[in-house]
């Protein structure tokens, strides 16, 4: 009797530690939502420990493909894109993997520029909004609007196989 009770209760043992109670799951501040929009490139910034991806929609991943003289030179000219064209730069903190030793993923979601290209006037209008999730805000990375818009325009569409 001693032998039937113990085989149950091993086997409940082996049983309830099958079952996998720590799944992971996604933090909502996590998950950015592309809205249909492709992704150009991305980068990370090891000073920051920051994470970033450019996704764009179809006119703006054409434009990040041009074979442009700016991109060369390192200056881009926004003045050059067309109407229409829609810019997200996403940026989110990196934390460590904790299911793989030594590698990082992305954290808390830190902000979300956004450059879209309409039709003006006297020619393309360039509107350039940020979004920050957190109150943190990188004090030393302050730049102009105009930078960052010269930054994200200069950006080149990786290449995917």
């Amino acid at each position: 009797m001693k032998s039937i009770i113990l085989i149950i209760i091993s086997a409940t043992l082996v049983l309830a530690a099958c079952q996998d109670s720590r799944k992971l799951t996604p933090a909502p501040e996590t998950i950015f939502d592309d809205q249909g929009l492709h992704v150009i490139t991305s980068f990370h910034n090891a000073r920051t420990h920051t994470i970033s991806v450019l996704y764009g929609n179809d006119d703006a991943l054409a434009h990040a493909r041009e074979e442009r003289a700016a991109h060369t030179s390192g200056e881009a000219t926004p003045g050059e894109a067309t109407p229409g064209v829609v810019f997200k730069l996403v940026t989110w903190d990196l934390k460590q993997n904790p299911l793989w030793f030594g590698s990082n993923i992305n954290g808390g979601l830190r902000s979300v520029e956004t450059v879209t290209v309409s039709t003006g006037g006297s020619g393309p209008a360039i509107d350039y909004a940020i979004r920050h999730s957190r109150q943190k805000r990188d004090e030393n990375a302050a730049t102009s609007k105009a930078e960052r818009i010269s930054f994200i325009f200069a950006q080149q569409a990786s290449v995917f196989p």
